[in-house]
């Protein structure tokens, strides 16, 4: 018999506020796009690069490939946090 298990992406920290702080000045920082793959998410990444570079004088945005269904390969998340200012991720299912 299978067994079918659920994943909450929920935290158990409910006491306690998250706070991340957002980044000020967009000028000569470096953006990283987590891409899942969906062709309308590829589409929203090219332009937003282009209105990144030209409205907020971004230094690049670089992209990273994440899978569309799983936890993202071990070490991905610490190579974006060294390399990039800011990240832009979501999904465009």
């Amino acid at each position: 018999m299978q067994t079918l298990q659920y994943l909450d992406p929920s935290s158990p920290n409910v006491e306690r506020k998250l706070y991340v702080p957002a980044v000020s000045e967009l000028r000569g920082k470096r953006i990283a796009f987590l891409n899942n793959g969906w062709a309308s998410y590829t589409f929203i990444g090219e332009r937003m690069e282009e209105a990144l570079r030209a409205r907020f004088g971004t230094e690049v945005m670089k992209t990273y490939p994440i899978p569309t269904s799983c936890a993202p390969p071990p070490g991905l998340l610490d190579t974006v946090v060294a390399e990039a200012d800011a990240a832009v991720v979501g999904m465009a299912n």
